[in-house]
Formats: structure tokens, C-alpha cells, sequence
């Protein structure tokens, strides 16, 4: 497992980086497709880390997997990108129809 100085180094310039993502969308709050845009590009980045560098360097004993649920278990769960339902677009939708 990693170190906690090479970790450090590491969330210090993710930050930054999550702080500059942020900043861009706040740039457009109102074009809704400038933000999609934004949550695109943020899956597909997911989605290739995940796939490239993460499942390829899955834990291959049980030591090293015991070592790997324990980090997540302390640090945190499993990293998740959660959808918007089309479901809760409708109901926004309606919900504003019946507004007077």
C-alpha cells in the first residue's frame, strides 16, 4: 500500500485539480449542457482509471485483500458515480407545472 506522505502529495493536487473543476462549472451554472459536459468527461475519467489502473492491480492474495478492505472500511467506501433518474427530471418538471 501506499505511504501516507505519497497520499498527501496526491490529495493535495487533486484538489486543486476538483477546486479548477469547480470553478469551470460555476463559470456556466445556467447552460445546462456546459455541466453535463463537465459530468461526461468526469464518468469516461472514471471509468478509465477504474478499468486501467485500478482492476488491473486488484489484490491477487488474501493478505493484500484484507489490507484493501481494511483502507476502504477506515478511509472511506467504494467509489461510486451516482446518475440523475430521468424519474426525478419529470417529477422536478411537474412539480414546477403545478406551481402556481
Amino acid at each position: 500500500m501506499n505511504s501516507s506522505i505519497n497520499n498527501s502529495a496526491i490529495e493535495n493536487e487533486l484538489k486543486k485539480l476538483v477546486n479548477e473543476i469547480l470553478c469551470l462549472a460555476k463559470k456556466s451554472p445556467d447552460n445546462i449542457f456546459d455541466v453535463l459536459l463537465i459530468l461526461r468527461e468526469l464518468e469516461l475519467l472514471h471509468r478509465t482509471i477504474r478499468q486501467e489502473m485500478l482492476e488491473p492491480n486488484l489484490p491477487d492474495t488474501r493478505h493484500r485483500l484484507y489490507l484493501l478492505l481494511k483502507h476502504i472500511e477506515e478511509v472511506g467506501g467504494w467509489p461510486y458515480i451516482e446518475r440523475m433518474k430521468i424519474k426525478d427530471i419529470c417529477d422536478k418538471l411537474l412539480s414546477e407545472e403545478k406551481s402556481p
